[in-house]
Order: structure tokens, then sequence, then C-alpha cells
């Protein structure tokens, strides 16, 4: 008997008209297991905003809209009955749980466990910490014992989902994600035509991206920058990330540094196409997260021909190897000394482009897409 799945249903909720990374992640390893796979059919439970993301006539993917946020108590009480009239040999949630009372196998990709292991990473707000840290701690509990198999994007990762759940043990595979192939070095004069309304042409600039939470250690980027640049008018900051009424303290007083005077930039939003020419632009991209379950804008960042300075800690260092700078993100001294290094010394500098621009050809979708398919049939074969 074949354990090859014939029919998956796969939530696909996160395609949306804005993907996040989540969202990309699910488009990326569903169009390539259709090109691995030639007789795989899926079923995809998507969301109003998008119905058809792949299309209404598409011949080997039908839909089924569900009106409920992909991350709700809908999703877990809810979804399993229409789960079961799809009729699948296998059901796959591409985020972090899976609905309760599902009566075929199973699969779901945990990215992380931050929200389990340290909610304060994830929010400053004691009232989000409680209740969001609250229903991540029962739902991801319970789909961790009720998954037949259970994906994650890095062996850092998967060695925290062991840890924190040893019954877990054998069941976690781990798919890194795949890289874009529009994120790419561009003419120069490109570049600066895509982006001379955000920054001042031809400046030299650290680039910082990533949303406001606290893992991302935006405090860390700013203190590092200012013990790195104060004495130097030349360096800009431009920082991609949602400023909030509940900003922290620490971050609000760096903000207002003066030795920042003009040089910050900051920018709620950028299109897909501004934010691979601010790769481009950048002398450097600084990426000191404190905790991440993959972490793909330094890989973006690399494919560009921008050197990189990461964190030495957790999936940041794993999946930037040798090729990016790697910096205590606790030590703001260490983060100055990384950018000074690949902004004032040029062999080092050539040297993170070159390992860099090599360094992200291991990371493709058709490599992810291939792992998630065989975590299907091992999921298949475990059941029969």
């Amino acid at each position: 008997m074949s354990t090859a799945p014939k029919r998956v249903t796969i939530d696909a909720r996160y395609l949306r008209t804005k993907h996040s990374g989540i969202g990309r992640y699910t488009e990326q390893f569903i169009t390539h297991i259709l090109k691995l796979d030639p007789e795989l059919q899926l079923h995809l439970i998507t969301h109003p905003e998008s119905p058809a993301p792949f299309g209404e006539a598409h011949p080997r993917i039908t839909y089924t809209v569900f009106n409920a946020p992909a991350n709700s108590i809908s999703t877990r009480a809810s979804l399993a009955k229409i789960v079961h009239r799809t009729n699948p040999d296998l059901y796959h949630s591409p985020f972090n749980f899976l609905p309760a009372n599902l009566q075929v196998p199973s699969i779901f990709t945990l990215h992380d466990i931050m929200w389990l292991i340290h909610p304060e990473y994830c929010t400053s707000s004691r009232a989000r910490r409680l209740v969001q840290g609250t229903f991540y701690q029962h739902v991801l509990s319970h789909s961790l014992h009720e998954a037949s198999q259970v994906m994650t994007v890095s062996h850092y990762s998967k060695k925290d989902i062991e840890t924190h759940y040893p019954h877990t043990k054998g069941r976690v595979h781990v798919s890194y994600n795949g890289l874009d192939p529009y994120f790419h070095p561009m003419a120069p004069h490109k570049t600066w035509e895509t982006i001379s309304h955000l920054v001042p042409p031809r400046r030299k600039f650290v680039l910082v991206v990533g949303q406001g939470s606290p893992y991302k250690n935006h405090i860390g980027a700013l203190e590092g920058f200012l013990e790195a640049f104060a004495d130097d008018p030349q360096i800009y900051l431009v920082m991609v990330r949602r400023f909030s009424r509940g900003t922290a303290p620490r971050l609000k007083q760096l903000l207002r540094s003066k030795a920042l005077n003009s040089r910050l930039i900051t920018l709620d939003y950028v299109s897909v196409e501004e934010l691979r020419a601010l790769y481009n632009a950048a002398s450097c991209f600084l990426f000191p997260s404190i905790y991440e379950g993959f972490g793909i804008p330094p890989l973006e960042a690399m494919a560009c021909g921008t050197p990189v300075v990461a964190s030495n800690i957790g999936a940041p260092a794993e999946v930037c190897g040798e090729a990016a700078e790697l910096v205590d993100p606790y030590d703001y001294k260490s983060i100055a000394h990384g950018l000074k290094q690949v902004i004032y010394n040029p062999s080092q500098r050539d040297l993170r482009i070159q390992l860099g621009l090599e360094h992200v050809k291991k990371f493709t979708w058709e490599q992810c897409a291939s792992q998630v398919l065989n975590a299907y049939t091992s999921t298949l074969h475990a059941q029969a």
C-alpha cells in the first residue's frame, strides 16, 4: 500500500492581500509541492479576502472559505467539521496549531514557541501577554499532543520544542524556509530611483527591518548604532517598523537622542519593491534579534549583496552561519564593533558580501517543499 498522500487539506487563510511571513511560506510550499507531485490534489481553507488564491480554475486545487481569523478560537473549535467534509488523507496547518477533534492524520508547522517560553519577548503589554499568552499556551500544548507529526523551520526551534515538550521527540521535522529569487543585486541607479522618496540620495545607511515586538531588539540596534556612529554624521539609520503608544520607554529615549539628529529615518510600511531596493542600497543590514524561529530578512539582504550583522545566538546564528558578522545581541558594544567591521573595513565587508551571496544558494523553496512532502508521506506511513 502506498503511503504517498493523494489529497491533502491545508489551511491557507494566511494567503491574503498582504502576505505575512507565514503567508509567503504557505504560498511557496504549496506552489512547489504541486510541481514535485503531479498527482497530488489539494483542498485549501481560505479567507474571504482571498477566496481562491491560486485561481478558481486550478486543475488540482479546490477551496472552502472559512470566515474567521487563522489564529482564533473558531479555528480550534469549529474548523474540524469543515476539514472532514473535504475527505482528505491528511490535514496540514502551516501555522502554529490544529483544530480540535480531527479524525484524520494531521501535521502542523510550529515556527517557534516564543509565546510559551518568552511571552515578554512578544509584547510589552501585560494585558496582551495574559490574554494571548493564555490562548497560545492552551492551543499549542494541545496541538503538540494531538498532531501526528510536527514541522518547524530551524534546528534551534526543534530543540526548543523537544526540550519543553519531550513527548514530541521523534515527531518533529525541520524544513528551512526558502528564499524568494526576487531578492537579488540591482543596478545602483535603479535602486536609488526606487527609494529616492524614502532616503536622501546616495547616503550610507544601516538598515533594520522587523515588527515592533521586543524580541527584535531594536533597543540594542539603536544603542549599537549610536555607539558605533555617534561621531560620524555621514552614516544614517533606516528602520522599517511600526512605533506605537506602547513603545518601551528606553526605546523612546533612544529615538529622541541628539546624537541621531536627522540621521534616523523610520518607515511604517514599504512595498516589496522598495524593500528590495533598501536592501540593495544599505551599507549594512542589522539583525540583532534575541529570539527567532528562523529569520528570513538577513538572507534577503545577503541575496541583494549587502553585508549582514546578526545575532550570534539561536536561529539567526544557525541560519546566517559564517556568512554574517555575528555579534552578541545583549551587548551594544559588540553590535557596534560588528557594524564598524562591515562599514569601515573594506576587506571584511567584501568577505561578508561574497560569503552571503554564496550562502543564500542553500535556501530554496524546492527543498522546503520536498521536506514538507516527505513529512506528509512519513505521517501516513506511521498511521498505516
